[in-house]
């Protein structure tokens, strides 16, 4: 890892003297079957982080303890970045192939006889193998990464799993020879992350993914589908005070569009009932709507899931408990920090469907006491386990609560926390309790409170000062397709990039 390090520290650097320059065609080099496209405007976040010369020179100090004898490339570089040969006026773009097959990182060369020189430094600090010319390019292998690069353009590639980088040298020298028209660059979608105005952009489809899983993803959808006709858009911004991360979904396919748009007219908006029932600094809330029925029948539109439902060796009426739910729902955990305690809350048309319930008690006397469920009182039934090794239970719970209470279904692992009253502020009181309502989903996280309990935990010596900066993070969904998440610092004054480079 420390190799690599390196080439981080030469771009790190390089944030602080960025030239202006011409564009080039070194995006010709993106792979025409990319599952993964991020652009990254190095230049834009530079000027919103501040970091300057003194910083730079800092960096450049730690970083020649990394790489012992490389005191002479880095001094070249961090009083002058353009000795890198890199010009990072343009945007640096990372790519992946479908499953994750091979990753890279493209960037523009300005000079490339520096890039040579960098190289041939690198290579005497051992951090790569001496450079080659062949194909139209040179390369170098650096541990398992093959370093490529021509007049226009600069790679760094690597395939999970491959223990020698050499081979993907052909492949690499095919990409560098790409022209106009050819490779992802020459596809409309290129376009939205060129003129993305945000400082990262990425273009995802779902064929990113292994197919394992994807399938769970696609269930009901015809085997015709092609993945990559499935697409999010994402954008990130660092402002003053937050960083904003925007994705919208860009779906092709005919089927998976209108799978997603039934699931859409199952869920209805927020009416925010659930936010007076948890104090304000609940670690991890959040709230949906939904109409059970719709959602029963959506669900049976599937052969394999409607098999489930009708063939379940469990007693249960499942389609009665899905059509009493109707409405707003949420899931609380207080002090995810500290316990795994969790409640969750639906709304529900009536409790008649607690009656199901009761055909579980024979199947469960077979567990011969190591499963039970019995009631407390007529609304409520506390299913508890007699051996934790059953099911993974936080150390010491190993009994679950659930019942209707004032109209809400309720499911627990801490009875207590079951119509607990709030003294002081509640959720609602947030700085963002009044944006919940209307909305179609909500999440919010306290981070703020979460580093205060997280602190002295183990592992969490170097994130959790980087969490005290931060107040909160909210994820919502205003009409079902596109979500908007939101980190917010307690230090709403300053950029979010500034505050981490002071940091």
């Amino acid at each position: 890892m420390r190799k690599y390090r390196f080439l981080l520290g030469a771009v790190l650097c390089a944030l602080c003297f960025v030239s202006c320059t011409d564009s080039s065609k070194y995006v010709n080099a993106l792979p025409d079957d990319a599952a993964a496209v991020v652009a990254v405007n190095l230049e834009q976040m530079a000027a919103k982080s501040g970091v300057d010369e003194k910083t730079a020179a800092s960096f450049a100090e730690a970083l020649k303890g990394e790489i012992q004898g490389a005191d002479e490339l880095v001094d070249r570089i961090a009083k002058d970045p353009s000795e890198s040969g890199l010009d990072l006026k343009d945007k640096v773009y990372l790519f992946a192939s479908p499953s994750g097959s091979l990753a890279g990182l493209l960037a523009r060369v300005s000079d490339s006889g520096k890039v040579g020189r960098m190289l041939e430094l690198l290579k005497q600090q051992q951090v790569c193998e001496e450079p080659v010319e062949s194909d139209g390019c040179t390369w170098t292998v650096a541990g398992a990464s093959l370093v490529a690069y021509t007049d226009a353009a600069f790679l760094i590639v690597a395939e999970p799993g491959r223990s020698d980088a050499r081979t993907l040298q052909h492949r690499v020298s095919m990409l560098l020879r790409q022209g106009d028209g050819e490779g992802f660059a020459a596809g409309a979608d290129f376009g939205r992350l060129k003129d993305a105005a945000e400082d990262v952009a990425a273009l995802l489809s779902l064929d990113l993914l292994p197919r394992t899983y994807v399938a769970p993803l696609t269930m009901g959808v015809s085997a015709e589908l092609n993945l990559t006709n499935v697409k999010c858009l994402a954008t990130l911004n660092f402002e003053e005070g937050k960083a904003v991360l925007e994705a919208e979904p860009l779906i092709a396919d005919k089927l998976m569009a209108e799978m997603l748009e039934k699931q859409r007219k199952a869920s209805g908006r927020v009416e925010g009932t659930y936010l007076d029932l948890f104090p304000a600094n609940t670690g991890v809330w959040m709230t949906g709507n939904m109409d059970g029925g719709k959602i029963f029948d959506l669900l049976c539109e599937n052969p394999t899931v409607r098999q489930q439902f009708e063939s379940s060796m469990m007693p249960v009426d499942f389609k009665l408990i899905f059509n009493s739910i109707k409405g707003d729902m949420a899931l609380a955990v207080p002090n995810p920090a500290e316990s795994g305690s969790f409640i969750a809350y639906a709304d529900v048309t009536n409790r008649d469907f607690l009656q199901t319930f009761e055909d579980l008690k024979p199947l469960l006397a077979l567990t011969g006491g190591t499963m039970t469920l019995k009631n407390n009182g007529t609304d409520e039934y506390e299913f508890r386990m007699t051996d934790g090794s059953v099911i993974n239970l936080p150390p010491g719970n190993a009994s679950f609560w659930f019942g209707v209470k004032d109209g809400r279904f309720y499911l627990t692992n801490d009875r207590s926390l079951v119509g607990r009253r709030v003294p002081g502020l509640t959720l609602r009181d947030c700085e963002w309790g009044g944006r919940v309502k209307g909305k179609m989903f909500y999440l919010a996280v306290s981070v703020k409170d979460l580093a205060a309990k997280t602190a002295s935990a183990s592992g969490m010596a170097r994130v959790a000062p980087v969490l005290q900066l931060s107040d909160y993070v909210t994820v919502e969904s205003a009409d079902g397709k596109k979500v908007r998440m939101e980190w917010v610092m307690k230090d709403r004054k300053k950029n979010v990039l500034r505050q981490f480079a002071a940091f």
